[in-house]
């Protein structure tokens, strides 16, 4: 049997099953799923009937949605935090040359006995 005939023999059984069978709703909520198996030559990776499958990929995309927000909120906490430190050794540096050049006018003015 080819894989279109498989495919065909599929389409059939599930027209041939009613929507009230046990079998026929998970079978048409699985087709596209049954389908790629069938065309692929992969083993049989079944996935979350329908209604399942969307609900699973909204979690999924809120998800991202989430993890993307957090990111960035990380990435803008990091960047303020950056430039806090940066802030705090420039004014670290502004006073520390300050306190050498205090140090230095009154050594200058002592040896020139001005202080």
């Amino acid at each position: 049997m080819t894989k279109q005939q498989e495919i065909a023999a599929l389409d059939a059984f599930i027209a041939k099953l009613t929507p009230h069978s046990y079998l026929g709703p998970w079978l048409a909520d699985n087709r596209e799923s049954i389908v790629a198996d069938i065309t692929s030559d992969c083993s049989i990776d079944l996935q979350l009937p329908g209604a399942a499958r969307h609900t699973a990929r909204g979690i999924i995309e809120s998800a991202k949605q989430d993890a993307e927000r957090t990111r960035a909120l990380a990435s803008e906490q990091a960047n303020q935090t950056r430039a806090n430190a940066q802030k705090f050794c420039d004014d670290q540096r502004r006073a520390v040359g300050d306190l050498i050049a205090k140090h230095a006018a009154e050594a200058v003015a002592r040896l020139y006995g001005r202080f």
